[in-house]
């Protein structure tokens, strides 16, 4: 039995898929960029193009819902928000745009699967660094003047770096779909200073509109896969919540650790595949 080109195995392990990053997406903050793109590349055979057209629209769906839940919450800041995009949307376009027209060669398709794996790996390192920092925060209190506290005191350069660090993660949004919680996070943190709140309502916002943007015109050029994107979005529905739950019963520190681990497992096996 056959269900949009799909059968039913296919499907659920479609659905399957999309629950387990559900589920550590809830259980561990981590963006779900990251882990969908190796699990596409790996598990799904996907060629890499088609891999991020379908992991926008799926970052889309899993993240629409929260949109409106933190704008009824009032914790999206508008004004870095849109300063941000502001940067962000033209270099999303236009990498979007470049890949869907340069897409159809294999040594095109070998570069941009090696420049993923790249983005995988720089997450990583994003996340490691982001750790280590909570851990000597924890130790010493959090008595030394942070980063985004030294920014905040040239109002100027923190507009100007917002601007050209939005388009920085708007063009990797473009090309990896990777990029939405795993940078603007921490980026926002230390540009603006925002408190947890509002980094999470405001990064979320910014995901969504790029998001959308990228899978549009990936979709434009027959990039995406309507079918995964959905299914796995509504499995991983189902999957954040049970994870959440755990999140409150385990350490944090221990959590994203897990997850580091994982996705470097993943970013290996990726390298691996490429090789041969």
């Amino acid at each position: 039995m056959e269900f949009f080109d799909l059968t039913l195995l296919e499907l659920t392990g479609r659905f399957a898929l999309g629950l387990l990053i559900g589920f550590c997406i809830g259980m561990t903050g981590v963006g779900g960029g990251v882990l969908v793109l190796p699990a596409l590349t790996l598990l799904l055979k996907m060629n890499p193009v088609m891999a991020v057209g379908t992991a926008s629209l799926y970052a889309f769906l899993t993240k629409v819902s929260a949109t409106f839940h933190h704008m009824k919450l009032k914790t999206i800041d508008w004004q870095i928000s849109l300063l941000f995009l502001a940067g962000a949307l033209p270099a999303n376009a236009a990498v979007s745009f470049w890949i869907i027209h340069s897409g159809t060669s294999p040594e095109f398709l070998h570069t941009l699967k090696l420049f993923i794996i790249g983005t995988v790996f720089f997450c990583v390192g994003v996340m490691m660094l982001n750790l280590v920092g909570q851990i000597r925060k924890d130790k010493t209190g959090g008595s030394r003047k942070t980063l985004a506290e030294r920014i905040a005191e040239r109002p100027h350069h923190s507009r100007i770096l917002g601007l050209i660090m939005g388009a920085v993660v708007g063009g990797l949004i473009g090309a990896t779909s990777i990029g939405g919680g795993v940078l603007i996070v921490p980026l926002l943190m230390i540009l603006f200073g925002l408190e947890a709140r509002r980094t999470v309502g405001s990064s979320i916002f910014i995901a969504v509109v790029l998001t959308l943007l990228t899978s549009l015109i990936y979709s434009k050029g027959g990039a995406v896969d309507m079918v995964t994107a959905v299914v796995m979005s509504a499995g991983s529905l189902v999957g954040v919540p049970p994870g959440s739950k755990l999140s409150v019963k385990m350490p944090d520190k221990l959590l994203q650790s897990i997850v580091i681990v994982l996705i470097f497992i993943a970013a290996v096996l990726m390298i691996l595949k490429n090789g041969h």
